[in-house]
């Protein structure tokens, strides 16, 4: 990823991680699955103009899992209108495999190089920030009211269960969070953990807002109320509306589900792709072959960046 927007990355995940760890008590575990094999496609569209469809495909065999992402964009873009990710994993072999197709590049990383980048970061990350005085805004009350409603559905050999969970934003006068209301409505099934961590049974919840100048953070309070468990929704539609906004509904559709025997060499590099150029903080340069003239521009990049930030705090 661009080294420009790693660390702001790296805090969302942590942030992520934090609500887990307050959930469980733990951090995510370490899976290594072994799932008969599975395909399942769905497709994404939102009911606005010029909207971006998705499309994801999943892939099950055993203890590895491929994912793909299709984004087609809205016509009226003069620049690339369609996005082709595909990520591999094999949680048996504690690694990850990146392509990209359009490049026909591709790079395997360890598993656990996620932990170790993220704690050299958030080392960086602390060393950095400043004691900020206690947020004193406006109160901000959000419920995740998540009802399971006994309903079951048979998708090949597994059991879909309906699940329908509202969340609800109250604000108090002077918030610079906006009333809100999301509605969930969507049959999901349980699938293994993606990447081969398991997050446990807590429940994850991901806020934020924009503050206007001259105002302080709001005080983000979230209650979680009901029994049900969601999972991966196969199908769903979510309705969306707030306060001097118009509604927006967002509908998952599955568009293949098959227990149908897959290949091995789905979850292998393809015939003619090429190492993609390694990056000297982790990860990789998707967009460019690993060549030695490529590795010294990017390597010059990375150390200047890292001299310019140690020399700046």
């Amino acid at each position: 990823m661009p080294h420009a927007w790693m660390p702001s990355f790296v805090a969302f995940v942590l942030a992520a991680a934090g609500i887990y760890a307050g959930a469980d008590g733990g951090y995510p575990k370490f899976v290594v699955p072994n799932v008969p094999d599975l395909t399942i496609k769905t497709r994404e569209t939102i009911d606005l103009p010029q909207s971006t469809v998705q499309t994801n495909t999943l892939y099950f065999k055993g203890a590895w899992q491929r994912r793909e992402l299709y984004l087609q964009f809205p016509s009226a873009l003069p620049a690339q209108r369609t996005v082709r990710h595909a990520t591999i994993t094999r949680c048996d072999e504690r690694r990850t495999l990146e392509l990209n197709h359009e490049a026909r590049l591709y790079g395997w990383s360890p598993l656990d190089f996620i932990g170790s980048d993220v704690y050299w970061v958030r080392s960086r990350w602390r060393w950095r920030e400043r004691p900020e005085p206690p947020a004193a805004g406006a109160d901000v009350k959000i419920t995740v009211n998540t009802v399971d409603t006994g309903e079951r559905r048979q998708v090949g050999s597994y059991s879909a269960r309906h699940v329908i969970e509202t969340i609800t934003t109250d604000s108090s006068p002077g918030a610079n969070t906006r009333p809100s209301e999301s509605v969930e409505d969507g049959w999901h099934i349980d699938l293994p953990p993606a990447g081969c961590w398991d997050a446990g049974d807590g429940q994850a919840f991901l806020i934020g807002s924009v503050v206007r100048p001259g105002q302080a953070p709001d005080r983000m309070n979230v209650e979680f109320r009901g029994a049900g468990r969601r999972g991966f929704p196969i199908e769903e539609t979510t309705r969306r509306r707030g306060e001097h906004e118009p509604p927006i509904t967002t509908r998952v559709k599955l568009i293949e589900f098959s227990e149908a025997v897959l290949d091995k060499s789905l979850f292998d590099v393809p015939a003619g792709y090429r190492p993609a150029l390694p990056r000297l903080l982790g990860r990789f340069d998707m967009t460019k072959p690993d060549t030695v003239a490529n590795r010294l521009a990017a390597y010059w990049q990375d150390v200047t960046a890292l001299a310019r930030d140690f020399f700046r705090f």
